[in-house]
This record gives structure tokens, C-alpha cells and sequence, in this order.
């Protein structure tokens, strides 16, 4: 009678406790979460500045707006305008810091160093050199002028940030990707190429008027100046591009109406900034599509984000335990 008395007290607890229900049970991890996003718009006036352009750096002033559907999913669109141009240390190296910025000297600009009537060529021994000549290589340069997106864009972590002991906040990191534009334009609008000065803007067809004759060809009249239109022909690659967005974030929340948002996005672009033939295959050389290549157009931005309603919402349990 003592052993089974003994088995019954020590048994009874744990049969009891098996049969208790937790009260957390079926419940969500976070109860009661503050819904900083969902069906939230949200408009980010921000800075931003360039991180791989080789030839000239970009400063942005632009905007996104966006608007998300759950506190996790949601979409955006995004437009940055340069506003500032600063030559890279590359191009200083390479046309002087005194021209760098894209100016040419007042004046008529046929009348310049660079767009002389009579188009600058190499010396003779010189001739095997595969680089342009320095106009041409103005003539040809590109650069960014503006950056546009639209974007899915998914929060996979969210969660709160301390300061100090005593200043909490909520923050969350995003991901995003989509469709991208930009646009590009001439660094040195003034600048012309031996084609432009020559009026051989032709390299493509033999036997017409305004064709760049084969240097040392019989019917070259200047084979010095006419090697460099033929072995070196140049075409800005401006206008719009179109290629995929990706990028990434991190929201750090002041108060539910306002955050501070810190973004790296990369719009990628097939196109050729210095507008330079890149093929040893074709006769004559041209500048075409085979000579574009997919580049980076990287930036990073600063900016704060408002958000509509300026109120967010908290989820609310029902008695099942699911959020109404």
C-alpha cells in the first residue's frame, strides 16, 4: 500500500501537467506587432551619390515611392537626377584638370586645340598606336545623367534597435529587384572626332562621297589623316538604357510616421561609355552594339521616408489565436 502511494503522489503531477494547455500554444511569436508597412504608401526624398563610374562621378538628389501590400511584400518606383558631375581622377589624368568638367575653352569651338580645321592626327612613328587621340576620346565620352527604376521589394527581417541603454527602436532590412533605365549624354558636347571634322562620317561603305578611305588606298588624298578616321571611328553611345535593378536596405524607424533609409541599388546598363571601337574582326572598324558591354551603375543613398497613413496599425489576436 506505501509503494502504490508512493507511485500514485509522484505520477498525479505530471498527468495533470500533460493535460494543462500552454497559453502561448498556437500563438504568434510577436504578439500584438507593430505593422509598420502594410498597406502603408510611403514617399523617400534622399541624396545619393555614384560608386563605379570610371570616368565621372555622380551626386543624385532624387525620390521613391512606394507602396506595400503586407508588412513583408510590396512594390516601388524610383527616380535620381545628377546634379552634380565630378570628373574621376582617371579623366584628370587623361584630358587635365583644367577640362575636365566637360567645357571647352569660349569661342567658336572649330576654332579650339581640340576641333582645329584641319583634324590633329599622329606622328608616323606613332601609327601603330591603338589608342584615339585625345579629341576623339572627348568626342566619344559619356556619362550618366539620370536613373530610374520600378521594383518588388520583400522585407525578410525586422526587429528592434537599441541605443545607449535607453533609446529602442524598430528597424528592418529589405531586398529589392526589377526593371531599370538610364540615361547618358555626352561628357564634352563640343568636342568633335577626326570623322566629324573631316566630313568622313561614313566607314561603312566603300565607294560612297563622305567614306574614310582604307589609309595608303589610291584614292586617299591624306592617308596620315584619313588612318585615323578609318582605324578609329567614334560614336557617343547616349540616349536611354534599359536593364535589371537589384539592390538592398535597412529602414530605421523615428517614430511610425517617419523613417531613416540608407539604400545601395545597382540599375545595370548595356552600353559603351567611351564610344570607342573595341573589335579587331571587322573591316572597316565601326562602332556598334558588339562593342557595348554590360556596366554597373551603382549608388548609394541617404534619405528619410514618410508614410501614409501617418498612423501604423497592431495586429490584433482573435480568440483562436489568429490575427484579425
Amino acid at each position: 500500500m506505501a509503494a502504490t502511494l508512493a507511485a500514485a503522489v509522484t505520477l498525479l503531477p505530471d498527468t495533470a501537467q500533460a493535460k494543462r494547455k500552454s497559453p502561448l500554444e498556437g500563438k504568434p511569436v510577436v504578439v500584438r506587432k507593430l505593422e509598420l508597412h502594410k498597406l502603408r504608401f510611403g514617399i523617400t526624398p534622399f541624396v545619393g551619390m555614384s560608386l563605379s563610374q570610371a570616368f565621372v562621378h555622380k551626386g543624385y538628389a532624387g525620390a521613391r515611392l512606394h507602396f506595400d501590400f503586407t508588412d513583408w511584400i510590396g512594390v516601388k518606383g524610383m527616380f535620381a537626377y545628377g546634379v552634380i558631375n565630378k570628373p574621376a581622377k582617371l579623366l584628370r589624368g587623361l584630358v587635365g584638370e583644367g577640362d575636365a568638367a566637360g567645357t571647352l575653352p569660349v569661342g567658336d569651338p572649330a576654332n579650339t586645340d581640340d576641333n582645329k580645321t584641319n583634324a590633329p592626327v599622329r606622328n608616323q612613328n606613332d601609327l601603330n598606336n591603338p589608342a584615339p587621340l585625345l579629341h576623339d576620346f572627348k568626342s566619344g565620352l559619356t556619362r550618366n545623367d539620370w536613373l530610374a527604376s520600378f521594383d518588388v521589394v520583400f522585407t525578410p527581417f525586422s526587429g528592434k534597435l537599441g541605443l545607449f541603454s535607453g533609446i529602442f527602436t524598430e528597424y528592418d532590412l529589405y531586398l529589392f529587384g526589377g526593371l531599370g533605365l538610364g540615361s547618358f549624354g555626352r561628357q564634352f558636347p563640343g568636342a568633335k572626332s577626326t570623322n566629324d571634322l573631316l566630313g568622313n562620317l561614313d566607314t561603312t561603305t566603300p565607294g560612297a562621297t563622305s567614306y574614310c578611305r582604307p589609309p595608303g588606298s589610291a584614292e586617299d588624298p591624306n592617308p596620315d589623316v584619313n588612318a585615323e578616321c578609318f582605324l578609329h571611328p567614334v560614336k557617343a553611345d547616349t540616349g536611354i538604357k534599359v536593364g535589371p535593378s537589384f539592390g538592398g536596405g535597412i529602414h530605421v524607424f523615428l517614430a511610425d510616421w517617419a523613417s531613416i533609409n540608407v539604400d545601395v541599388q545597382d540599375i545595370m546598363t548595356l552600353n559603351n561609355p567611351a564610344g570607342l571601337n573595341s573589335t579587331t574582326t571587322e573591316v572597316p572598324p565601326r562602332v556598334d552594339k558588339k562593342d557595348a558591354n554590360w556596366n554597373h551603375n551603382v549608388m548609394m543613398s541617404l534619405g528619410v521616408t514618410f508614410y501614409l497613413p501617418p498612423k501604423a496599425k497592431r495586429s490584433v489576436l482573435k480568440a483562436s489565436g489568429k490575427k484579425k
